[in-house]
């Protein structure tokens, strides 16, 4: 059985479950913290980062990208990498983004009202909250704005790794209490509903949400 090492609430853990799930994918999880020092998750993740990720047939490696990379490789049931060449370039580009600029914004919020208070007795900066949601998150939003056409989904009538991306930070704001504004960025506002209102990412969410509620 493959074998996730993390924990759902991780933004990066739920892009990887969110694969699982998209290209149903059989596994199983291995509740495991960033930072552990088992011998076994590091052997995988030298840096400590979640997920982790042993294949059923036996190899082992860590990175969500390179997961889902992977996957894509061992199944070819629904595809999250498109076949033409230029839409496959900004799946990956959009999932880069997503990973890095867009998750600096979003994850940092969710931090803040959700993953600080509720796992580590962190008070709420104000001040850093009004920063990310006045500035920084707006201007993830405005680039995804202008990235979205008439599609059903990013680049087509198909989800791929670029929606799981974006999505993942979606949900991080879901969690976060942030709602998206019809009015600035109608077409992102449509989008998430759409995402959000998936069996997959509304399983997810109710995966997270007791996760949350047992540390409470």
């Amino acid at each position: 059985m493959n074998t996730i090492y993390g924990v759902a609430p991780s933004p990066f853990v739920r892009k990887v479950l969110l694969a699982h799930a998209y290209k149903n994918i059989p596994f199983e999880i291995q509740h495991t913290f960033p930072g552990s020092e088992d011998e076994e998750f590091r052997q995988m993740s030298p840096l400590g980062k979640i997920p982790a990720y042993k294949s059923d047939t036996g190899v082992a490696f860590s990175d969500s990208s390179v997961i889902i990379a992977y996957l894509e490789r061992m199944s070819n049931i629904k595809p999250l990498y498109p076949s033409d060449n230029d839409n496959y370039a900004l799946a990956l580009w959009l999932e880069e983004y997503a990973d890095t600029k867009m998750m600096e914004a979003t994850g940092a919020l969710y931090f803040q009202r959700i993953i600080g208070p509720k796992f580590f007795s962190k008070e709420i900066d104000q001040e850093r909250v009004t920063e990310l949601t006045t500035q920084l998150i707006p201007e993830t939003l405005n680039f995804i704005e202008g990235k979205l056409k008439d599609n059903k989904w990013i680049l087509g009538d198909d989800i791929t790794v670029a929606d799981l991306s974006i999505g993942t930070n979606l949900v991080n704001l879901y969690h976060a209490d942030f709602s998206i504004d019809k009015n600035l960025w109608p077409k992102l506002a449509a989008y998430n509903e759409r995402f959000l209102a998936l069996d997959m990412v509304k399983a997810q969410i109710e995966t997270e949400r007791n996760v949350f509620n047992s540390a409470a």
